[in-house]
């Protein structure tokens, strides 16, 4: 009898050691953030026996991608399968550190509420005490007292009651409310106290080891839910010196879970959300034009479009959506994310929710050519343009950056990379020490002309640049003249003012220089021939 009960100890105790099973509360160590998803890595020192042995990491996100997992081991053991799948856990609503301020709050605020009973039990016995004294004196037992003297006592007893009747009243109220908010923080514990069901991911490894023995795991995967949005603080100490660009991350990640402290790297690369091998497919190359945000104030500015600043001149569009390569699926195609990657110096804590966390990863110094730049027909301001040759080497991405002149914020400008030109043109803001505007001259006489059946017009604009600065400056400024798609309407360009003219765009350039505190007036004329029973209009 004695033998079989052994046998069958050895024998149970042979399958627990055959199907060994282990539970990892395991901590993201570590993650990498592209700009949608992120790469995470959950490490774990785990005690395995000889024989088989499960291994399970609990605690994960829910949205992980399953084909994603990845898993390291560094001991002598052998992975038979990694799986993927969702259990339910029980959390309380709040974490454990948080319950125990909350009661710690609250066994102060019963203190309060002692100290405040104490103090009003004092205030008591001395009111019975001072009616006692009073009585007394009113009973003639101090008739060696004078009139005054009497007076003076009883003012004294009737000041000091009054005093301790209004600390009563004071110690009543803060009772009431310290009652109140303790009753508050009572059922806020309450709550953050309940446990309740929470889904939850896992991963269930089979592993297989030939003597007993601790190692290290680590399990990696995807997660789709975080993202890192870049930004930049763009800043000029003046046009003789560079400019400090200073790359920053809005990132944020809801998985569920927070990470704690964990070491964080960014990325600009796209990932493989899967193991299936990539196939290029064509992709077809396309003019990129970029549309202004400004909305038009009225339908008849919508119904003409968006006006369009180019190299070549200015025009309308009527489409408000630019045309971007794109591949055969129909996804856009940039430039963008050629793979670069940043590891931030310092361990990070990113919680998990919708407000995301900024951090400053990268800071470059950048020789930019400075120019100011109007277009007075447009905007009656001037320009400040930094224009950065050979931009790809910063690792620029497309988004907002946030102009600073001299440590002074003068707003934002957007940071658009998705062109095949090699040099980057941002504007640093308004100069408001250079004003420019365009206007009619006076001098001239705008009297239309008719002749057979045509109608001539003179059209002139003086464009007036006046330099408030104590240095000479250089500008660019870019102005048109109307281009005809009729054969009976006549555009002539009679006096260019000296600009670059391009017939085909009727764009009018100039480049001059100003003196400090000086100014220039550039005029350009042109005449319109058009029947005299039409009207014409841009």
């Amino acid at each position: 009898m004695k033998s079989s009960i052994t046998l069958l100890a050895l024998y149970m105790l042979g399958i627990i050691t055959l199907f060994a099973q282990t539970k990892i509360s395991s901590k993201i160590s570590e993650a990498t953030v592209y700009r949608s998803g992120a790469k995470l890595s959950s490490t774990a020192s785990v005690k395995l026996n000889s024989g088989q042995n499960q291994v399970i990491f609990e605690k994960l996100p829910v949205q992980l991608n399953p084909s994603s997992i990845q898993v390291r081991m560094d001991g002598k053991a052998n992975l038979l399968s990694a799986a993927f799948r969702q259990n339910t856990i029980e959390v309380r609503a709040g974490s454990s550190s948080g319950i125990q301020a909350l009661q710690d709050s609250i066994e102060g605020m019963k203190d309060q509420v002692a100290g405040l009973m104490a103090e009003k039990e004092v205030l008591a016995k001395e009111e019975a005490s001072l009616a006692q004294n009073q009585a007394r004196v009113g009973a003639g037992q101090n008739s060696a007292l004078t009139v005054n003297e009497l007076k003076e006592l009883t003012q004294y007893y009737r000041s000091r009651l009054s005093e301790i009747k209004n600390r009563q009243l004071e110690l009543d109220i803060l009772k009431r409310k310290t009652e109140r908010k303790l009753q508050q923080m009572d059922e806020r514990l309450g709550k953050i106290s309940q446990k309740e069901l929470q889904a939850s991911g896992e991963i269930v490894l089979q592993i297989e080891s030939t003597s007993a023995q601790t190692i290290n795991i680590a399990c990696i995967y995807f997660l789709p839910t975080a993202s890192w949005v870049p930004s930049y603080d763009l800043r000029s100490e003046g046009v003789d010196k560079p400019l400090r660009l200073v790359h920053k991350a809005a990132i944020k990640q809801q998985s569920g879970l927070d990470w704690d402290n964990v070491k964080l790297k960014l990325s600009t690369a796209q990932p493989l959300n899967n193991n299936n091998r990539p196939l290029p497919t064509p992709q077809y190359l396309d003019y990129y034009t970029y549309v202004p945000k400004a909305v038009p104030k009225t339908e008849e500015e919508k119904d003409k479009g968006q006006v369009i600043i180019t190299s070549q001149g200015i025009r309308r569009e009527r489409t408000a959506t630019p045309a971007i390569a794109s591949g055969p699926d129909g996804q856009p195609f940039t430039q963008e994310g050629s793979g670069e990657e940043f590891e931030l110096p310092q361990a990070q804590t990113l919680l998990s929710g919708a407000t995301a966390l900024t951090l400053r990863y990268k800071e470059d110094q950048v020789n930019a050519i400075h120019q100011y730049h109007a277009v007075p027909k447009l905007d009656p301001g001037v320009f400040l343009l930094a224009k950065i040759p050979n931009y790809g080497r910063y690792g620029l991405l497309s988004g907002t950056a946030q102009i600073f002149l001299n440590d002074t914020y003068v707003g934002q400008s957007e940071i658009d990379i998705r062109t095949v030109a090699d040099t980057l043109s941002l504007s640093l803001g308004r100069d408001e020490d250079i004003s420019i505007k365009r206007v009619k001259p006076t001098d001239i006489s705008y009297a239309p002309k008719f002749l057979n059946n045509f109608k001539k017009e003179l059209i002139a604009y003086d464009i007036i640049i006046k330099n408030n600065k104590s240095i000479p400056l250089n500008i660019e400024i870019v102005d048109q003249i109307p281009v005809s798609r009729q054969e009976d309407i006549n555009v002539e360009l009679i006096d260019k003012g000296g600009a670059q003219y391009t017939p085909d765009f009727g764009r009018l350039y100039w480049r001059i220089d100003v003196l400090a505190f000086n100014s220039k007036t550039l005029r350009f004329k042109y005449e319109l021939k058009y029947p005299k029973d039409r009207q014409v209009t841009y």
